[in-house]
């Protein structure tokens, strides 16, 4: 890539010359000439294309939410623009980190803990209760630990008929982004 400085000819000029050099004007001011850009006319495989589509969505996504506080306070400690923060979120979904059980043995007001992360931030963690044979026993939204940003706790409403159940947690991040991990207890 060469870059151009005071040239009467080029000054100006922009776009591809002959489909072999291209001539770009920077957001410096300065113009840049560098090789065409080979034909991509390849055949795209299905994982290509359905990333494309994903990138595609999380540009939209990030067109409509960087205005969010959470985004922009985000994006002004690391730097960034409040779109590529959007973006990015949209991209990686939440992690549940860790759910304990130790604290639950099927009773009413016992304490379910979880451990939820997100790039950005961890809207809501539904919590799911079910037996072995697969009726449920309930469910309802954990509400956000006070020492720990990231802990999240379910207190039960209802007693499980036995101790052995399934629990099922969910974790979504601003941009709608869902993780599901089930744990046996």
């Amino acid at each position: 890539m060469a870059k151009i400085q005071n040239n009467l000819i080029i000054h100006g000029l922009s776009g591809m010359l002959g489909k072999q050099v291209v001539v770009r004007r920077m957001k410096n001011g300065q113009y840049v000439l560098s090789a065409a850009p080979a034909n991509r006319s390849q055949d795209v495989s299905a994982a290509q294309k359905e990333q494309r589509e994903r990138f595609r969505q999380a540009i939209l996504y990030a067109k409509g939410a960087q205005g969010m506080a959470e985004y922009q306070d985000v994006a002004e400690a690391r730097g960034v623009s409040a779109f590529n923060v959007a973006t990015a979120d949209f991209l990686h979904p939440p992690e549940v980190q860790k759910i304990d059980v130790s604290g639950y043995h099927g009773a009413i007001d016992e304490t379910i803990h979880i451990m939820a992360t997100d790039d950005v931030k961890v809207k809501t963690v539904g919590v799911m209760i079910v037996n072995d044979d697969g009726t449920l026993v309930e469910k309802g939204t954990a509400v956000a630990g006070t020492a720990n940003t990231n802990e999240w706790l379910y207190t039960t409403k209802c007693a499980a008929a036995s101790s052995s159940v399934k629990i099922v947690v969910d974790v979504a991040d601003l941009a709608g982004q869902v993780a599901l991990v089930t744990e046996h207890s």
